[in-house]
């Protein structure tokens, strides 16, 4: 029961940080300096990865909090496995976000490493993707998800990725691809490396599906 308790606490921090980051997000705040982390901001934002799976991890973990508070409180004797199928869903997906910030994009950016953990960012790409890998490692029973569906963790990249490369397809001016429509820049060394880029994306996003898996395992 003290895990359970934690693990309530942890996603309602998690949602409720994600709710505030949207806020200060659309409202264009800043609390770190004036540096433009993204380039598109406000409802443009919406069509990032980063934003997507921080607003997916959000509602799961205040499905799961609410759950979580009916078993605390006596009123639900369980937690219903899919739950926890869910959270490993949400967290791979911000875990994606905080890699390619970390080892991707951060490195790359002309502004400074540390320019894309400032404002509503420092929660997107570092807070809420830590918080909810800490909840699920620890604090949420791994016994619940059958190895079978680990490969549901896939599914938001997959049509993430789909989205993306049809937008791209469709703005294709003579031959050229715009950074404006490509803005992750995964296709610039041509159309054909994207298939690469996503397949690589996948496969690394598996295996840190199944890392998260096994120390949850090893850990609950």
């Amino acid at each position: 029961m003290k895990k359970i308790k934690i693990s309530y606490i942890l996603n309602i921090i998690i949602s409720i940080l994600v709710l505030l980051s949207l806020l200060i997000m659309l409202t264009g705040f800043k609390f770190m300096g004036n540096d433009l982390v993204l380039t598109a901001t406000k409802i443009e934002a919406f069509k990032f990865f980063t934003v997507d799976s921080n607003i997916l991890i959000g509602i799961i973990s205040l499905i799961m909090g609410i759950y979580e508070y009916k078993v605390i409180r006596g009123k639900k004797e369980n937690m219903p496995d899919y739950i926890y199928t869910l959270k490993l869903i949400g967290t791979i997906s911000v875990m994606l976000t905080f890699l390619v910030t970390t080892l991707y994009l951060a490195p790359s950016i002309k502004n400074g490493y540390y320019v894309l953990y400032k404002n509503a960012n420092l929660f997107f790409h570092l807070v809420i993707p830590l918080l909810s890998l800490i909840s699920f490692i620890f604090f949420e029973k791994n016994n619940k998800i059958k190895f079978k569906y680990t490969f549901l963790s896939l599914l938001p990249i997959i049509i993430y990725g789909i989205f993306y490369t049809i937008n791209i397809l469709l703005h294709i001016d003579n031959g050229s691809i715009s950074t404006k429509y490509d803005f992750y820049l995964f296709a610039q060394g041509g159309i054909n490396t994207i298939v690469f880029v996503f397949l690589g994306i996948l496969i690394s996003s598996y295996l840190v599906t199944l890392l998260i898996w096994y120390l949850n395992k090893k850990n609950n």
